[in-house]
């Protein structure tokens, strides 16, 4: 399987850039009054407890951007009434509300109401004309927008089910069927000549254990789907079905909706591979099952992990309890690795490139040994060990370029136990993932749609900086994938670290500026792209390049804020009672 590296584009960085600087400008802040409150909805404590739950309730933003008019943006009250909210970049005012679509409810057993268990609603605008909307319960809904720079009402093109069941009959005939969906992605295609809608919706459902060892568990559910016009009518059809046990950080097609790239902390799966591999745990008897787990043990105190930087290699082996350096020796050279602890061998193979043996230092502490060694040329290495070595030992895992920089503490992990973050591209026709990247512990910083058409972006952490990436697609080699670095927030990665109460963050869609919004009141926002320190200068060093942060406080009054979306020049963010657009 490919591994995809993050390669930085060194023109977008910025050696000389001294962080930010908290400037006193005014900015100006419009605030307008709601007529009806928005809608949302809170997890429930009878059958929302898990770490999913939460996530997915904590992380919904409420505010739906429209990628093609970015100064329009969108939210459902408690009347169940898609609202306009529209800014004028021309007068630099606020225009009045406007309701553009009323939601048409169905009784499902539920007298037309959300219940314990629903998500709230989510939009998803896929091209000029039209837009999807999940309610949050059981159904896709297909609307025909018309001219949106006009003041024109929606109309009603289709609905369907989610998972094609009839709710109502699923009731009385005693079939159990999954309720609450919350939209991930959705994507506009013209495949020969006609046009496609794929769709992709998370659930999170409860598994039962498979075996008196095991725990029941949550997990997430994505149901890839898909509308397809055929003479005049759209057909829905579910494409797969995939899981995951950990948190979904990011869901986006690709263009032409061939591959699902997801990033998550689990394993992806489709629901015949867990079939199967719940088959085959149930079918071992229990004492197989133990020594499996004592095997499995055993693979995981031999195994390492490593990181680079330009200069240096880091391995970092488990060790057991009560191992000394007594107990460990090392034998390297230029080219040769031996690792030996109490008469196991731990790794011996070739590396790569050559090191500097002379320079090779290690230490064990807190049941770790930590080696590192010194590169004889500094470059990047795509891979550990040497071809024929590699080929022989378990696929490693590539980390990421400097990574490890050890500048501030924010650059570990809080959970060193925590699970890898992976992205994956998951194949449709060969029903298989293609390519991965490997993010280490930390996840995307955040997640932004940057041009209209476009797959969603993601930033990562590289270094002190966060990187914004795009997706790269070539529809005459579908074999091949990869992710372009769009841009850079110089700083962003230490900035974004030090703000702990942070509940959205964003980026201008041209990176002129990034933000992060608290749950109540406070706004920070961040301009990298700022002249030099008035032409202050390091010793003997390139002038300084200061960015500009700014603190807007909102008013105590507006409850919390329950959605945020940026434009140029102007953020605008929902909270329970006011609309408040900020002039940036």
């Amino acid at each position: 399987m490919p591994v995809v590296d993050l390669a930085v584009d060194r023109n977008l960085l910025c050696a000389n850039f001294d962080g930010y600087k908290l400037s006193f400008d005014a900015v100006a802040v419009l605030r307008q009054s709601l007529q009806r409150d928005p809608f949302k909805l809170e997890p429930h404590a009878r059958n929302q407890y898990s770490l999913l739950h939460t996530e997915l309730f904590a992380r919904h933003n409420l505010l739906f951007s429209d990628p093609w008019a970015r100064h329009n943006c969108y939210y459902v009250n408690t009347a169940h009434q898609l609202v306009l909210c529209s800014y004028d970049e021309q007068r630099g005012q606020a225009r009045d509300q406007r309701i553009v679509y009323e939601m048409q409810l169905s009784d499902h057993g539920d007298g037309f109401a959300h219940i314990p268990g629903d998500y709230n609603y989510t939009l998803r605008f896929i091209s000029e004309k039209y837009c999807v909307l999940c309610d949050g319960m059981l159904s896709y809904t297909l609307l025909d927008t018309g001219d949106r720079g006009r003041a024109t009402t929606w109309q009603l093109i289709t609905r369907t089910p989610i998972n094609q069941i009839d709710p109502i009959t699923a009731s009385s005939s005693c079939v159990d069927f999954p309720r609450g969906f919350v939209l991930y992605d959705a994507r506009l295609d013209i495949v020969q000549e006609r046009k496609q809608i794929s769709l992709a919706a998370g659930h999170v459902a409860r598994r039962t254990a498979a075996t008196e060892l095991q725990t029941d568990v949550h997990i997430m559910e994505i149901t890839w789907s898909r509308w397809v016009l055929d003479d005049a009518t759209w057909r829905y059809d579910v494409c797969v079905k995939l899981e995951t046990k950990g948190s979904i950080y990011y869901c986006a097609f690709e263009p032409r909706a061939q591959s699902l790239i997801l990033c998550s902390n689990g394993e992806l799966q489709t629901e015949a591979q867990r079939e199967a591999a719940k088959a085959e745990e149930v079918a071992q008897p229990r004492a197989q099952l133990q020594n499996g787990q004592e095997q499995a043990e055993e693979t995981e105190q031999a195994a390492y992990t490593w990181t680079q930087t330009e200069e240096d290699v880091t391995l970092r082996f488990p060790l057991a309890n009560h191992v000394t350096c007594n107990d460990v020796h090392i034998n390297c050279t230029q080219n040769q690795l031996q690792v030996e602890c109490q008469s196991q061998m731990l790794l011996n193979a070739t590396l790569f490139a050559s090191v500097d043996n002379e320079l090779t230092n290690w230490t064990v502490e807190r049941e770790q040994l930590q080696l590192t060694l010194s590169k004889q040329q500094h470059e990047h290495w795509p891979r550990l060990l040497d071809a024929a070595d590699e080929a022989d030992s378990e696929p490693e895992r590539l980390p990421i370029p400097n990574l490890e920089d050890p500048i501030e503490e924010c650059d570990f992990p809080l959970d060193s136990a925590s699970e890898d973050i992976k992205m994956v591209r998951f194949n449709l026709p060969t029903n298989a993932i293609t390519h991965t990247i490997f993010l280490g512990a930390a996840p995307p910083l955040f997640v932004s749609t940057l041009r209209p058409g476009f797959p969603a972006a993601f930033a990562t952490r590289q270094g002190s900086d966060g990187a914004v990436w795009l997706q790269q697609f070539q529809p005459a080699r579908p074999e091949e994938w990869s992710v372009r670095h769009e841009g850079n927030l110089h700083a962003f990665g230490y900035v974004q670290a030090s703000k702990q109460q942070r509940k959205f963050v964003d980026c201008c869609p041209d990176l002129d500026y990034a933000v992060i919004c608290e749950s109540y009141r406070h706004v920070f926002i961040y301009k990298p792209r700022n002249d030099s320190a008035g032409g202050l200068r390091n010793r003997n060093g390139p002038q300084v390049v200061i960015g500009k942060q700014n603190l807007v406080t909102l008013d105590d009054d507006v409850g919390e804020v329950l959605g945020l979306i940026t434009a140029p020049n102007v953020i605008t963010i929902l909270t329970e009672h006011a609309v408040f657009y900020l002039q940036v």
